[in-house]
């Protein structure tokens, strides 16, 4: 993915500086999301990301060399989950899906905005400038990698907020938690090898989320102005 970015027909410059606005547009959607969690959990009554030192913009804090390698090799990744103790919460169930939502509304609200920049940025920008492409290719990235990461985030797999979010209106006993409780990390593998065979094949599914989201947005925006 990362290495996937660099293209022929763009300048030395131009091309340092697109992997350059990907990276700082990566930390727009990891730090936030997590940062979302556990605030999220301290406002219900646990406060064991704050104690972790968690509650930071510290990109060292939240960064998960895996879920790093997964951006930068298949285009979708994870950061390193801040700590929580569920029962903690006020109300396990509320405080549970309140915990699990804020990470995904965090990236919603950023990929929103930046796709009103972007917006912006493309019906008057020139993106021969130097600095008008770099603001044009944040505000893309920042698009993508957030709604793709609250998309990712929306899978009922464990350990993802989709499943956390089913664990606050269901029984842990029922089948399907069980399931995903033991086989999980196979479940996520398999994804992944999906999404990299695919993306090998031709049929990227990564680049058609990403053309929709950019596409779907742009549309919207100029049906607005």
């Amino acid at each position: 993915m990362l290495f996937g970015l660099v293209q022929s027909d763009l300048s030395f410059e131009f091309n340092i500086v697109l992997l350059l606005v990907f990276a700082l547009s990566l930390l727009t959607g990891i730090i936030p999301h997590e940062v979302a969690h556990g605030f999220a959990a301290l406002k219900q009554g646990d406060p064991s990301a704050k104690i972790a030192g968690r509650l930071s913009l510290n990109p060292a804090k939240h960064i998960d060399p895996m879920g790093l390698a997964a951006f930068v090799f298949i285009g979708i990744g994870w950061a390193k989950p801040v700590p929580v103790n569920p029962f903690n919460y006020k109300n396990f169930r509320r405080g549970n899906f309140i915990v699990s939502i804020a990470g995904i509304i965090t990236n919603l609200v950023i990929g929103f905005s930046s796709s009103l920049f972007l917006y912006i940025v493309y019906r008057f920008g020139n993106v021969d400038s130097l600095g008008i492409f770099a603001l044009f290719y944040f505000f893309f990235f920042c698009t993508v990698i957030n709604i793709s990461l609250m998309l990712f985030n929306l899978l009922p797999i464990c350990p993802l907020d989709g499943y956390n979010i089913l664990v606050s209106f269901t029984k842990p006993t029922n089948r399907y938690m069980q399931f995903m409780r033991q086989n999980s990390h196979w479940v996520l593998l398999s994804v992944m090898i999906f999404l990299m065979l695919a993306d090998f094949m031709g049929y990227g599914v990564i680049g058609v989320v990403r053309d929709g989201i950019i596409d779907g947005f742009l549309s919207f925006w100029g049906l607005m102005f």
